[in-house]
Order: C-alpha cells, then structure tokens, then sequence
C-alpha cells in the first residue's frame, strides 16, 4: 500500500490548491482580510492581488494534480505556502499552512510518482507500480 503514498499525497495536496485557488478568483473579497498590510503599498487593488493569487495556486495546482513538473511546482508552492505562514503568524492558521507547506516539501523531495505526466515523460507510457514493480522515478 505504501507505493500509493507520493500519488494520494500529490493528489490531495492538489485539490487543496485547486479549492483555495479556485475559491479566491470567484469570490475575491471574501479573501481580503488575510492580506498582509505591506499589500497596501502596491498600486495593484486588493481584489485583484487575491485574483491573482488564486490563479497562481489553481494553474499550480492543475499541474500538480496531473504531476507535471512535479519537483518544480510543489516547491514553488510550498514556498508559497511558507511565505503565507510567515505573514500570518503564530496561530492555529499559520501552522497549519506551516505543515501544508512541510507536505508539499515531501511531494518535490520525492518528485514524480508513477501516475504523473513525468512518469510518462520519462518512460513513454504511465507506469504502474502493480505492473512494472517499481518504487517511482
């Protein structure tokens, strides 16, 4: 069963981006709140920062979804993921994005699962650990 872990870990890490991403496109203001003060000083609205924020988490989270570039996206979104913990702070909410983001470290530390676009890649076909008894790429 463990040979299932990178993908349910990659595939649930995914779905959680695609939400919150997905979530602050079609409803920015709901998201306003969490920006950290210094956004203030840019001349870009508030909206618009959350907008963008969420189509950078939903395209990350679309590629990580059908693992393409695994290594790549999950550590550009779990440094996300660390920067927005650093600026929320000591609290429940702060270490949970802290742990999320020590998750998404474990995704591009073991980098393409065999159920991955990568994999393809790679071999020309998606590989199967049940058939072809491997560990991963």
């Amino acid at each position: 069963m463990q040979i299932y872990a990178p993908v349910v870990l990659r595939l649930g890490l995914a779905f959680l981006f695609l939400w919150f991403g997905i979530s602050q496109m079609t409803n920015p203001t709901e998201w306003l709140s969490w920006l950290p003060a210094w956004t203030s000083a840019l001349s870009i609205a508030p909206t618009t920062i959350v907008f963008l924020n969420g189509g950078f988490e939903t395209v990350l989270g679309a590629l990580l979804a059908i693992g393409f570039l695994t290594r790549w996206v999950a550590a550009l979104l779990a440094v996300h993921l660390l920067v927005i913990a650093y600026e929320i702070g000591y609290n429940d909410i702060g270490i949970r994005d802290f742990s999320l983001a020590i998750a998404t470290t474990a995704v591009a530390l073991f980098g393409a699962d065999d159920y991955s676009i990568d994999a393809w890649r790679k071999t020309g076909l998606l590989r199967t650990s049940v058939s072809s008894g491997t560990k991963g790429l």
